[in-house]
């Protein structure tokens, strides 16, 4: 189909089910199918969610970019990851991390996030102390929300008698959990987290 763009139809499918006529008519009935299932309610009520948050910045004068960190934190072949409490990626699988605050490091908000959203049980000179790795991702597209640069740090812990750490979910985290890094599925990672994992742990 020549001369058309996905944008537009994406946001009549969307808001309003997909332009009839501007598609082939099997394409047309699938699409009409799938609006009524969970995952198009999942889809939609994040591209409103990202609509949303990218309209909040409309009346800056430049494009804003954004500055999180994450954190890699590995320990006897397992990761640590949350599951999102909030949109977008509610439910999905991430890395724990955030945005970083006005006055604060790099290496101080990693720490922080990772305290925040995980309640790990490890002191935070010893997380500090661990930190093997770290790497900017600045790819221009990686977030849906706008130009955000991500500054990882692996944080590698030692073996323990006592096994992993206890972790708690907290802050924008409903979970946190210890993964063994065989089992990590790439289609349940939020953004390019599972990128991300990939590079830092190689």
């Amino acid at each position: 189909m020549r001369g058309v763009s996905s944008t537009p139809l994406r946001e009549q499918y969307f808001q309003r089910g997909a332009a009839h006529g501007e598609m082939p008519p099997a394409v047309q009935t699938w699409l009409e199918t799938f609006r009524e299932s969970d995952t198009f309610a999942h889809i939609a009520s994040e591209w409103e969610f990202v609509n949303q948050y990218r309209k909040g910045w409309e009346a800056a004068p430049y494009p804003p970019t954004f500055v999180t960190v994450d954190a890699v934190v590995v320990q006897a072949g397992h990761i640590l990851l949350i599951e999102r409490k909030a949109r977008p990626g509610k439910g999905q699988w991430a890395l724990p991390g955030g945005f970083l605050d006005p006055h604060e490091k790099l290496r101080d908000a990693v720490i922080r996030e990772l305290r925040e959203e995980t309640r790990i049980k490890v002191p935070a000179p010893v997380l500090a102390g661990s930190i093997v790795k770290e790497q900017v991702f600045d790819d221009p597209y990686r977030s849906a929300r706008g130009r955000t640069i991500t500054h990882a740090f692996l944080i590698e812990l030692k073996p323990d008698a006592h096994g992993l750490p206890k972790v708690k979910g907290g802050d924008d985290a409903q979970h946190a959990f210890w993964m063994p890094l065989g089992d990590l599925d790439p289609e349940r990672l939020f953004e390019d987290h599972f990128q991300i994992i990939k590079t830092m742990i190689g």
